[in-house]
C-alpha cells in the first residue's frame, strides 16, 4: 500500500509515499511478495560532532564501511525473524536509482539493497 519509513524512536512506521513499488524491489517473487524491505543509508545522520568516537567519520568509505555493517546486521535479523515465522526471505539487489525517485530521497541518502519477505514456495 505504500512506502513507509521505520523510526527507532518512537518504534513506529511513518508514511512516506503511497503506492505499490514492489516491482522497484526486484524480479521473480519480490514483485508480488507481502513486503519489500529498501535498505537506505541516511549520510546525514553520520554525528561529526566532537563526541564523536570515530575521527574518521567523515570520510565517505569508512561511512560506507559502517552503513554496509549495519544493512548486514539488519538483514540477519530479518532472516532469524522471517524463519521463526514460516516465512522466507532473500537479500538482494534492486533499482536503486528507481526507488530513490518514487521514494523520493534526498541526495544524501542513499538506496543500498532490499530484503523481499514472503511465504515459501510450495
Amino acid at each position: 500500500e505504500g512506502v513507509f519509513l521505520y523510526e527507532a524512536v518512537p518504534h513506529q512506521l511513518t508514511p512516506v509515499v503511497a503506492g505499490d513499488f514492489r516491482l522497484l524491489a526486484g524480479r521473480r517473487g519480490a514483485a508480488t511478495a507481502p513486503v519489500n524491505i529498501f535498505f537506505v543509508a541516511d549520510l546525514a545522520r553520520y554525528d561529526q560532532g566532537p563526541s564523536q568516537p570515530d575521527r574518521s567519520i567523515g570520510d565517505a568509505e569508512v561511512q560506507k564501511g559502517y552503513y554496509y555493517v549495519a544493512a548486514g546486521l539488519i538483514a540477519a535479523n530479518v532472516y532469524l525473524f522471517a524463519a521463526s515465522e514460516g516465512l522466507a526471505a532473500w537479500f538482494h539487489n534492486c533499482s536503486r536509482d528507481a526507488a530513490a525517485t518514487e521514494f523520493k530521497l534526498r541526495p544524501e541518502q542513499r538506496v543500498l539493497y532490499a530484503q523481499t519477505v514472503g511465504y515459501p514456495a510450495s
